[in-house]
């Protein structure tokens, strides 16, 4: 709620008033005339509150209003059809403002929208000044008409057509609202306090022609009007307007509006015109006159306003991690040592059982070593002459091999691999030849019982398609060069 609060200035050509709001606090800071003594007072209230946005209420005759249609569009589009349309209606007055109300429901469905300016705003402009100086972000700049709107819905009026006649400082403004929004408002000065005690319904009455020829107020509308005036004076305007069944009237007396805005009533009754400020102090105007250039400083603002929050929010996420981290690992931790002591415990209830067990004559690990040597004496041992008999039967066929080394590889089940090592006895230097006598003499090893398999290692020539060629050509030949390997896998029957 820190961030709602905010300046709200009630600006006429005679003075400004100031109120420092925010959710549920209300002060008063007083009112200061245009003199040069009053200026001064107004900026030393800035100096001590310039950290605040501020938003200028304006109440002066100087307002103009206009209803227009204008085409749906969206984006800068829309952005440049507003500003050639005031300009066109307002021409050269700075203080001018469009609000997008509603769109029709036939035809192209175009928007509904209210244009506003303040005619003549050179009596604003010291004020502004004052804040532009000290820079002060400034929200905006909207009419008194407009903070009035904020006002139906706490005094809970919902007819659609509603006139709210207000008097303040000697003042009489009219307001038309439909639907709960703003189209037309006008204020009649007076220098007498009296002028508007006898003709209040007549001005009415004018008003509600005029909304009429304008056709902004339907021919067969009933004008419900709400007399607000602290001092008293528009009671009589009520009988006169009952009297018309054209009007519908209610007067708000200053306890149930201080009882809507939630104010002191005795507050309420000191400064008649905080009513308006504190029905729009939470609010962000749709109907902002102010141009651009003077709003840069609000805009800085809400930009640090914004990195503010979030460092707040990123912190606080941080915060609120890093807590649920600790208590997660603290969880963590006081789970560890619950296992911890379950495991200790279930250690000492096992030693204790343990040591009730009868006293073994050996060792369980030795228990082991025997059952695996039991089982390996008693699996059928490998006849080893037998598997040497298909070895000697394929040499028997094939006198020119010479054995050169046997290995042997016991791989259980009754099985085993022979490495046989040898050369060709006779060779002539023909290659093809010797790789011939070779395969037959493997070809015999494979077809011999209790042979599964026959595998090449190593022949005197590498056939692989990587191998480099090498060789002699002085025709001089060796028996080692036709050594070969073979790898024999035996089952003997």
């Amino acid at each position: 709620m820190m961030f709602a609060h905010r300046l709200l200035l009630l600006a006429t050509p005679r003075q400004i008033g100031v109120l420092d709001w925010r959710p549920g606090h209300l002060h008063w800071l007083g009112e200061f005339s245009t003199s040069a003594e009053g200026i001064a007072g107004f900026r030393q209230v800035v100096l001590r509150h310039r950290h605040l946005p501020a938003l200028v209420v304006a109440d002066t005759v100087d307002e103009d209003y206009r209803s227009e249609i204008l085409p749906h569009v969206q984006g800068r589009a829309r952005d440049a059809l507003l500003t050639r349309k005031l300009k066109q209606v307002f021409r050269n007055a700075r203080f001018t403002g469009a609000w997008r109300q509603a769109r029709e429901h036939t035809g192209r469905r175009d928007d509904r929208y209210l244009l506003a300016a303040m005619t003549d705003a050179e009596w604003l402009m010291p004020w502004i000044s004052v804040l532009l100086q000290e820079n002060a972000p400034l929200i905006g700049v909207t009419p008194l008409a407009m903070a009035s709107q904020y006002l139906l819905p706490r005094l809970h009026v919902s007819e659609p057509h509603v006139l709210l006649a207000c008097r303040f400082n000697n003042g009489l403004r009219l307001s038309y609202y439909q639907d709960g929004q703003l189209r037309f408002s006008r204020l009649i000065g007076s220098d007498t306090p009296t002028q508007f005690s006898g003709n209040a319904a007549e001005e009415i009455a004018k008003t509600q022609l005029y909304l009429t020829g304008q056709r902004i107020l339907p021919r067969e509308a009933r004008l419900h009007v709400l007399l607000l005036d602290p001092a008293g004076r528009l009671d009589s305007a009520q009988a006169q307007l009952n009297a018309d069944p054209a009007f519908s009237t209610r007067l708000v007396d200053m306890v149930s509006l201080a009882r809507s805005l939630h104010i002191p009533e005795d507050f309420l009754a000191t400064t008649p015109d905080m009513a308006m400020l504190a029905a729009v102090g939470g609010e962000t105007p749709s109907l902002n006159l102010a141009p651009a250039d003077l709003l840069k400083r609000h805009l800085e603002f809400q930009w640090r306003r914004g990195l503010h929050l979030a460092a707040a929010s990123v912190a606080v996420v941080g915060i609120a991690g890093s807590v649920a981290y600790s208590l997660h690992a603290q969880a963590l931790r006081d789970e560890a040592r619950v296992i911890q002591t379950q495991s200790l415990r279930a250690d000492q209830q096992h030693r204790a059982i343990v040591s009730r067990f009868p006293a073994l004559a050996t060792r369980p690990d030795q228990l082991g070593q025997t059952l695996t040597l039991a089982t390996r004496l008693n699996a059928a041992p490998l006849d080893i002459a037998a598997l040497f008999v298909p070895l000697g039967q394929a040499l028997s066929a094939h006198p020119d091999v010479v054995l050169k080394q046997v290995a042997f590889n016991d791989l259980g089940q009754g099985s085993a691999s022979l490495r046989i090592d040898a050369h060709l006895a006779r060779f002539d230097g023909n290659y093809r030849a010797a790789m011939a006598r070779i395969d037959r003499f493997a070809a015999r090893l494979a077809s011999t019982p209790g042979v599964t398999g026959v595998e090449r290692l190593d022949n005197p020539v590498n056939t692989a398609p990587t191998a480099t060629l090498t060789g002699t050509t002085t025709g001089e030949t060796s028996p080692d060069e036709t050594r070969f390997s073979l790898s024999v896998q035996v089952r003997p029957s």
